[in-house]
C-alpha cells in the first residue's frame, strides 16, 4: 500500500495528499500540538500536515 495518496494536482504542480493520520499527529505533538483530541487531521500539501479544529473550524499546520 502506498504511504501517500495524492487527492488533487494542481495547476502550479503542488498536490495535497493524504499520509497515515497517526504518523501526522504524532510529528505535530512533537512539534507543540497541544490538545490533540482538539483537532481532526486533514490533508498534506508541500511538507506540511493541515489539521481542522474541532470546535471552530480554523485550520493549524505542521511543518513534516
Amino acid at each position: 500500500m502506498p504511504k501517500f495518496k495524492t487527492l488533487i494536482n494542481f495547476k502550479d504542480k503542488t498536490s495535497m495528499y493524504q499520509r497515515n493520520s497517526n504518523e501526522a499527529f504524532e510529528n505535530a505533538k512533537s512539534k507543540g500540538l497541544e490538545n490533540p483530541q482538539s483537532y481532526m487531521y486533514m490533508y498534506s500539501q508541500n511538507k506540511k500536515d493541515y489539521f481542522k479544529a474541532v470546535m471552530d473550524r480554523k485550520y493549524i499546520n505542521f511543518n513534516q
